[in-house]
This record gives C-alpha cells, structure tokens and sequence, in this order.
C-alpha cells in the first residue's frame, strides 16, 4: 500500500512538472523561432489630398528585417517636386525599428512563414520604437498593438518645422490605414500652430 502511494505521488509531480514545463518549452521555441524569421513585405502607400482642389501623392513602402529588427523605406513618387528639399528627396523616407517586447504566439510563427507580416502585426502583442529620417529631418516614433488596438506616437523635428502627434494602424478590408491625429508648426513659432486629422493608406 506504501508503494502505490509512492508511486501515485511520482506520477502527480510528473503530471504537474509537465504541465509547468512544457508551456515554457514551447514560449522559448517560439521567441527562438521568432528571433530566426526573416520577413519582407511591401505595399503601396497613398495620401489623400489636403484640399477638395488639391492633389494626392502616391508610392511604395518596403519592411524588411529579422525577429525583432526591422528596417522600413518609403518613397513617395514625385513628391520631392512640389516639396522642400528640407522636407522631402527622392531617397524618401527610411526607417530603422526594434520591438522591445512581444508575445510571440504559434499564430505570429505561422503568418511570418506564410510571408503574411500583415497578419503577425495585427495578431501579435507588442510594443517597441523606430528612428526616422527623410532629407533634413529626423524623427522617433513608439508603438504598441495591445490585442485591441495598434497604436503609436511620433515625434518629427526638422529644420523648418516640428511635428507631433498620435497614429492608429487598422486593417480596413485588408488595407492598411492608418489614421494620424498631429500638430505641427514652423520651428520657434509655436503660435502658428496647426492640427491636423488625416487618414494615409498603406
């Protein structure tokens, strides 16, 4: 009768080493796996124009990167014709991103293979940040998706003008919009400030 309790209380530690166990084989596999995949995915952008009279801009945008390091590249077609050589050029906008920390599901492994970064953006719990630069200006942005919503901050400072605000990401029948919410104005004349609502499509 002793053995068999013995042999009992074996068998429950081992169940429920398992049960502990296994989890965190798995979670360490995936950040393993995570931090291996490479992505690529690119798009088209579009920007709405200002004015009922005014014109849109167009281009493509490029995220490239592997686990947790990410670069992105943006070009804007034409635009560095009707734009400030201080605000825009044809190299266009480029971007360097980490994410600081992410919940790295057996769903975020399958959309990277699958080549669906769209799908292991929206899927996935994480935040992190990104340098920006585009002609004379640089830039720093914080993101974050929180399983309900992918949200982030920026901050622009160029040499004729100060931008900031906030950005939502959502996925809008399997295009990317993104919805700015800003202030910007000339540098050293923040009683010119002006606040911008805009919707850019990625």
């Amino acid at each position: 009768m002793k053995q068999e309790y013995i042999a009992l209380a074996l068998v429950v530690i081992l169940v429920t080493s398992g049960v502990i166990i296994i989890p965190n084989i798995t979670r360490n596999t995936e950040n393993l796996l995570f931090d291996l995949i490479p992505y690529n995915y690119s798009s088209h952008v579009w920007i709405p124009p200002n004015t009922q009279n005014g014109s849109s801009l167009g281009g493509y945008y490029n995220i490239s990167g592997k686990g947790r390091d990410f670069t992105f590249h943006m070009v804007l077609s034409g635009a560095e014709k009707t734009e400030s050589p201080l605000d825009y050029v044809t190299g266009g906008l480029n971007g360097q991103g980490h994410v600081d920390e992410i919940n790295v599901t057996s769903n975020t492994i399958y959309s990277l293979v699958s080549g669906d970064l769209k799908g292991a953006m929206f899927g996935s719990m994480f935040n992190g940040n990104m340098n920006m630069s585009c002609a004379a200006w640089s830039g720093t942005s914080q993101f974050k998706n929180d399983g309900k919503n992918f949200l982030g901050t920026f901050i622009i400072n160029g040499p004729m003008t100060y931008w900031q605000g906030t950005y939502r990401l959502v996925d809008e029948e399997g295009q990317i919009a993104m919805i700015g919410n800003y202030f910007y104005y000339p540098n050293g004349q923040p009683q010119k400030i002006k606040r911008v609502v805009k919707t850019f499509y990625l």
